[in-house]
């Protein structure tokens, strides 16, 4: 879905390990573990604006208060990582607050448990904690999982200074149910190395599609491949349109059935004809014997990547040097993870509070990187979710990015041309999952040397590798994807 980000927008931008981005979720009742498993941007209650009412001078912290916590990125009581330094600050700052840590319990065999699973039996037990991670804002509104925050969150100044278009993704019919926690973005990374051996001049920040599509096949050699994660069904369609979004989706409906889908189908299949593409998907094996990442270990000129990548980078884990640089035309797509104050809560607005603490809020933010200074902590999982209007957090933020130029350019392109940012549709995207990718099309196809009929994901797969033709079955695409989204907004609360 696309989410534009408004013209009250005023603000730098990350996110997402979502799921870092972009895995599948189910979009019934949540019931699955994200794997996105840290997060960056926090705060704290303001003493004026968010844990304190004006008109009393009285805060929410004056009595003593209990709030619990579930988080996918709390590590284990004797990691005693950053998320659960930062849940100790927050009973420093204000004495009267006893947070509890709700554990995820251990298998029989001493491994991790299941997040999911446990979430799930917590909720069905109506004892879900005060404060929870959970990965779809739909979804969990639509289960009657979350409160609803707005009260709070539409006086808070703080949170209209989060992205316009991470904000909007949190609200469910103009009531704000997921609280905005982290965020990622994705463009493209070019391999430099690569470039440099070749004798190409790789892409400058601004370019176009077909200036992608020219540098793929120049960096296509025996030994190398132009684009492994391309994802283009995904996200081409919104670079030549001012209406469709990510996944096709412009807010009301999908278009499978339009010119901008069809001209990215076209280019997809063009990619993979042409051996272009390292993408297992649509290739056979040709990586050379003991490489088993073709991005990561060099063998691939162009990706399409996040920014939690660039920690690769930072820290030396990467064989050749890189940049992000956005998608052709300038247009960005932003990966949200949301925080939610548990509907069976007895403390909402004490909730909030704590929730705002470790994600958008200022004080948060700062006790964060005071937090890592003191530890020796380094990098960042997100990027500041209201970044932009606090020059501290700023100038601590982007002074680890000073070797990515281009990257710092798409961040600041963020607040500058807010028009070309996009949501990717995983965790806002009433039912998306199932429509995009598990739906039934009625399509027969074979998949791994079975017949059988193919889902969403499959058909388009399909269609890429030149089984299928997109126009036999686009106006069916449309109509399949678009009646589960509409059954799943009409389960969304009013």
């Amino acid at each position: 879905m696309r989410k534009r980000l408004s013209t009250l927008m005023a603000v730098l931008l990350i996110a997402a390990v979502a799921f870092s981005g972009c895995s599948k979720k189910k979009d019934s009742k949540p019931d699955t573990q994200p794997t996105n498993t840290e997060t960056e941007d926090t705060n704290a209650p303001e003493e004026t604006e968010s844990g304190e009412e004006a008109e009393t001078g009285k805060s929410v912290f004056d009595e003593p208060v209990t709030l619990s916590y579930l988080a996918w990125n709390l590590g284990t009581a004797e990691e005693d990582n950053l998320e659960r330094k930062m849940l100790a600050k927050f009973q420093e700052v204000y004495p009267n607050v006893t947070i509890n840590i709700v554990e995820v319990p251990l298998n029989e065999d001493g491994s991790a448990g299941d997040y999911g699973n446990y979430l799930n039996t917590l909720a069905a037990q109506k004892a879900l904690p005060d404060v929870y991670m959970w990965t779809s804002v739909p979804d969990t509104a639509s289960a009657g999982w979350a409160a609803d925050v707005s009260a709070y969150a539409e006086e808070d100044a703080e949170y209209q200074n989060v992205v316009a278009a991470v904000r909007d993704g949190g609200r469910i019919n103009n009531k704000v149910y997921g609280i905005p926690f982290q965020m990622h973005l994705f463009g493209i990374m070019q391999n430099y190395n690569i470039y440099e051996e070749l004798n190409v001049d790789p892409l400058p920040y601004s370019y176009t599609l077909d200036d992608l599509l020219e540098r793929i096949a120049a960096t296509t050699t025996d030994k190398y491949r132009g684009i492994d994660n391309f994802a283009i069904e995904d996200w081409g369609a919104l670079v030549d349109s001012d209406t469709i979004g990510f996944g096709t989706f412009d807010g009301e409906k999908y278009n499978f059935s339009s010119e901008e889908f069809a001209k990215a189908i076209d280019t997809y299949k063009e990619v993979v004809e042409k051996g272009y593409t390292g993408n297992g998907s649509y290739t056979e094996p040709w990586l050379p014997e003991g490489v088993n990442w073709a991005w990561g270990e060099g063998y691939i000129a162009n990706q399409y990547e996040a920014s939690w990548s660039i920690a690769g980078f930072q820290n030396g884990e990467r064989p050749f040097k890189s940049d992000l640089i956005p998608l052709p035309n300038e247009k960005v797509i932003l990966v949200p993870d949301f925080i939610f104050v548990a509907a069976n809560t007895e403390n909402t607005e004490a909730a909030y509070e704590l929730a705002k603490w470790m994600s958008f809020g200022v004080d948060g933010m700062k006790a964060r990187m005071e937090i890592k200074d003191e530890n020796g902590i380094v990098g960042y999982s997100g990027l500041p979710l209201n970044a932009g209007y606090d020059a501290e957090i700023d100038d601590y933020f982007l002074k680890d990015y000073e070797d990515f130029p281009m990257f710092l350019q798409v961040y600041a392109s963020l607040k500058e041309k807010p028009e070309n940012v996009y949501v990717e549709g995983f965790k806002v995207i009433p039912g998306y999952t199932k429509s995009r990718f598990d739906a039934d099309t009625g399509v027969v196809g074979t998949v791994n040397g079975e017949e059988k009929s193919l889902t969403m994901s499959e058909l388009i797969i399909a269609i890429i590798k030149g089984d299928k033709q997109l126009s036999d079955y686009a106006a069916e695409m449309d109509k399949v994807a678009n009646k589960i989204y509409n059954d799943a907004k009409a389960n969304l609360p009013k």
